[in-house]
């Protein structure tokens, strides 16, 4: 009875937490309008039907796994200016330094427990331990980042975008994996960095997302 309530009060929450932001999309305006109905053309219900975060692996240690369901991967959320994505936490893993330049974030926490963080315009940090059924935001733009510090328990979420692709700009990747590289000049003035820190950054097989 206990599982069957805790489901129900999952569902309220991942219901609120779309609806939160879809509204939140539209306030933004971070996606075009659409006039029809459908953003794409929709012949049967599979094509608003995604199946991608079914039977999905628990992490190894020290890894992240995220599957997106953005418009790339669900053409049905097209034009609806909200899109899901699936994050698996591996014991003692970080979801590293990232923002989403195209749309606010909301996290629901289905199973285990998160350290959040995010950085404001004005350089404060603002943190909260996040647990099973706790909702945690993170405004459209900023640098945040997410932790399971647990060695012993994995950790799963639902996260809900104002945006059917709000994007990611991954800190270190971003910077130091470019196509072409950023010289490395600019990095070094830029971060205060030696030559020889900066060229093995750059060779670093840093984790990236899509």
């Amino acid at each position: 009875m206990a599982s069957s309530s805790m489901a129900g009060q999952a569902g309220i929450l991942l219901f609120g937490m779309l609806l939160l932001a879809f509204y939140g999309s539209l306030v933004l305006g971070s996606d075009p309008d659409i006039v029809t109905d459908f953003g794409i053309n929709v012949t049967s219900g599979a094509d608003l039907h995604f199946t991608g975060f079914r039977d999905l692996p628990e992490q190894p240690t020290g890894q992240v796994h995220i599957t997106f369901a953005f418009d790339t991967e669900f053409p049905g959320v097209i034009g609806m200016g909200i899109a899901p994505a699936l994050l698996k936490f591996g014991t003692d893993s970080v979801n590293s330094f990232h923002t989403h330049p195209r749309g606010a974030e909301i996290f629901v926490i289905l199973d285990g427990e998160l350290d959040a963080g995010i950085v404001d315009t004005a350089n404060n940090l603002y943190t909260a331990t996040l647990k099973k059924g706790d909702v945690f935001v993170f405004p459209m733009g900023l640098m945040h980042y997410q932790i399971n510090r647990s060695k012993t328990k994995t950790a799963t979420v639902l996260a809900a975008f104002a945006s059917q692709n709000a994007g990611r700009v991954s800190l270190p990747p971003n910077m130091f994996n470019t196509e072409p590289r950023i010289e490395t000049d600019i990095i070094m003035k830029s971060l205060f960095l030696d030559k020889k820190t900066v060229e093995r950054l750059k060779a670093s097989d840093f984790p990236t997302f899509a």
